[in-house]
């Protein structure tokens, strides 16, 4: 029996489920979160998703997270869980096989080394391990170079389980304590390399999410422009509008 894809509205369905049963949770416990990257932008220049977009992204302090962690199993609707093995990244996702294709990603802060070599070799770390854990690799999608050290990494990955790397990863990830230079530790390559500071996120304002009240930085304007650029507000090019993971 041919595999049912879901439709970019039904993934909106999906991931908005998702949203209200996260955020209640949090609420509930006091959990500090908020919109990020991709969802963050959609907040402020669509009041919801950016038409073509197809996850919701949220952050969170490492502190936060293990606090989020320990709770949503026990309290989250059933039809969903908080899944590791599937990525780096923490994801809520639905049971049902057929709308796996809607994921909520958490991205996480955390302290960075020192600058200098500790801090690049760190960085080089978490990049190899992401390397290593990555699967079914669209290699179309990057240079030479960058071919070269993905399929390096991913043999070099191989013989060891996907549980055993997830490990490793989340024990590199946490190895600073404590520091003004923080990390989205778990942001896939570029996205890892922004240092922020808590400042930036110590504020939260809530706005509208397709009618779900939700916490943003009060400073994203600031957020915002080192993600995107200062004309965050202007929308791609039409070629550019599409989903990043429909077809994956």
């Amino acid at each position: 029996m041919e595999e049912k894809k879901l439709s970019l509205p039904e993934i909106h369905e999906e991931l908005l489920c998702q949203l209200r049963d996260i955020v209640a949770v949090c609420e509930r416990h006091g959990i500090e979160y908020n919109l990020m990257c991709g969802t963050l932008l959609g907040a402020v220049r669509h009041e919801g998703f950016i038409p073509w977009d197809d996850d919701i992204d949220l952050l969170m302090t490492r502190e936060q997270f293990t606090r989020f962690r320990q709770v949503y199993p026990q309290e989250c609707d059933e039809r969903f869980e908080l899944t590791y093995l599937n990525t780096w990244t923490p994801r809520v996702m639905n049971r049902d096989p057929e709308k796996v294709a809607a994921f909520t990603d958490f991205f996480i802060l955390d302290p960075v080394p020192p600058e200098g070599m500790k801090r690049r070799l760190w960085f080089l770390t978490l990049h190899l391990l992401q390397g290593m854990l990555k699967r079914n690799v669209d290699y179309s999608r990057f240079g030479l170079k960058q071919k070269i050290l993905l399929f390096g990494s991913h043999v070099l990955g191989l013989p060891f389980t996907v549980r055993a790397k997830t490990r490793w990863y989340e024990k590199v990830s946490t190895m600073v304590k404590s520091g003004n230079d923080l990390c989205m530790s778990n942001g896939a390559f570029e996205l890892m390399m922004h240092i922020w500071h808590p400042e930036q996120f110590a504020e939260k304002i809530t706005v509208p999410f397709e009618g779900i009240p939700c916490l943003i930085p009060a400073k994203h304007d600031e957020v915002l422009t080192i993600l995107f650029g200062p004309d965050y507000m202007t929308p791609p090019p039409e070629n550019e509008r599409v989903a990043k993971h429909l077809d994956v």
